[in-house]
């Protein structure tokens, strides 16, 4: 039992170092990428008296989606080995923070932390909204468009924003007292700025970038960027909302004022659903005036180039991800080489000897030895042995990355136990579970 625990203890210790590894390469490139993506943000957003262009609104939100490859970049060639030069920014972390195994047991309990608070959110707002009743309209109510009849509409006792959620079974919460307060077609517009969220995937974004929240929990860049990129979100459905509703700039920027009423005096249950898209959420005044202003300025436009914008990021995204295969390590790079150890494994007797390498050779059933080669190396290296000492091959084995590897396996040997000039070693048997272990850690 106690030598199935150990087991268990180093394959989850490989696990956490390698996942931390990779996590904190990203989180240096993630640092750049978002500064990148915040530079190329101010530019769009230009002088503050510009009208609210669509085209603008769009970019802006598929900036965004520059930060997808990132977190598969764990994996380049990103060390000194690759450059003449040394990055020492780099080097100082992985050899004082990344290579050392209590950094990778933190980081990994940091990211499994924050992963379990966003799940136990998520988990418990389900549960509440469904409790809620399902909106059942008049027959007089009609409700536009008409894939709304795939959304589930709850209504919310609470006066509390109205806001969606769900990927796969999208529901639209709306707060009970709006049903009398307001008119069917300032409702209508409530629901079409809801049904915007949802069909323009922006609850996808949400999800994917509290991923990226939980895998670079340490840069704080990303929870800062995470309010912009809900904001920015926020401006365009607001755009969509008036261009595809057929509703006034006037007349919406009133209905946006009128919901937030709907939240004063509730502020803590506003805070328990302010991680989704909601059309009022009160997260600043500042955010809030942006809107109001954009809604003033609005300028009606076609979508065709947003399309053509939309196309353009999907080809640089993808192009992003050939480069990024290209010039990464691949799942595991397998040794050829064989190294030599002493009895007790604290010596190093040949390591990448290419002398020794010629020596030996690996066979269907077992490691060939060149008996006699090996003792003129032995003795080359002014190394003297009794008839009794044996030693350790190492063969085989891959790397995953510099740094970190594993498999192979070990022969014991004894040159001067035998006369014989070649001598062939059969390989120790490995269990199934070792060899399903092993397989994982190459190709995960």
């Amino acid at each position: 039992m106690a030598a199935i625990l150990i087991n268990v203890v180093k394959s989850l210790d490989y696990v956490v170092r390698y996942i931390t590894l990779k996590a904190g390469r990203t989180v240096l490139i993630s640092v750049l990428v978002l500064f990148l993506i915040l530079f190329f943000r101010r530019i769009l957003d230009g002088k503050k008296r510009r009208k609210a262009s669509r085209d603008r609104l769009y970019m802006k939100v598929y900036l965004w989606a520059l930060l997808i490859p990132v977190p598969f970049m764990g994996t380049l060639k990103i060390s000194q080995q690759s450059f003449r030069w040394r990055i020492r920014i780099y080097v100082f972390l992985y050899e004082n923070i990344m290579g050392t195994p209590l950094w990778g047991w933190l980081y990994f309990a940091g990211m499994t932390g924050i992963a379990l608070w966003f799940l136990i959110r998520k988990i418990r707002l389900t549960r509440r909204v469904r409790k809620l009743p399902v909106f059942m309209p008049e027959d007089s109510f009609q409700l536009h468009p008409k894939k709304l009849k795939h959304v589930t509409i709850r209504l919310n006792p609470s006066l509390t924003t109205p806001f969606s959620m769900g990927i796969f079974r999208p529901v639209i919460v709306l707060p009970e007292a709006m049903i009398h307060q307001f008119s069917e077609d300032e409702i209508q517009g409530v629901l079409q700025h809801e049904y915007n969220h949802i069909r323009y995937g922006h609850l996808i974004l949400y999800f994917v970038f509290d991923c990226l929240r939980v895998i670079w929990f340490m840069n704080p860049l990303i929870h800062l960027c995470s309010r912009w990129m809900k904001d920015d979100l926020e401006l365009l459905c607001d755009h969509d909302t008036i261009h595809s509703a057929k509703i006034a700039p006037d007349a919406y920027g009133m209905l946006l004022i009128r919901s937030l009423d709907c939240i004063d005096g509730n502020r803590e249950k506003a805070e328990r659903i302010k991680a989704m898209p909601a059309l009022a959420a009160r997260r600043s005044f500042k955010v809030m005036k942006r809107r109001i202003q954009m809604i003033a300025r609005y300028e009606e436009s076609t979508g065709i180039r947003p399309a053509i914008m939309g196309a353009a990021v999907v080809g640089i995204v993808l192009i992003l991800f050939v480069l990024v295969n290209q010039f990464s390590y691949p799942f595991y790079t397998p040794y050829h080489d064989f190294s030599l150890y002493s009895y007790d494994a604290k010596q190093v007797i040949f390591m990448d000897d290419s002398e020794f390498n010629s020596a030996v050779q690996m066979t269907r059933d077992g490691i060939q030895v060149q008996n006699d080669k090996v003792k003129k190396l032995l003795e080359k290296a002014d190394r003297t042995y009794d008839k009794e000492d044996y030693f350790w091959i190492y063969y085989g084995g891959y790397m995953k990355q510099p740094g970190i590897g594993g498999g192979g396996g070990v022969v014991q040997y004894q040159p001067y136990g035998t006369e014989q000039s070649v001598v062939h070693i059969s390989y120790n048997k490995m269990h199934w579970t070792d060899v399903l272990r092993d397989w994982v850690f190459r190709y995960m």
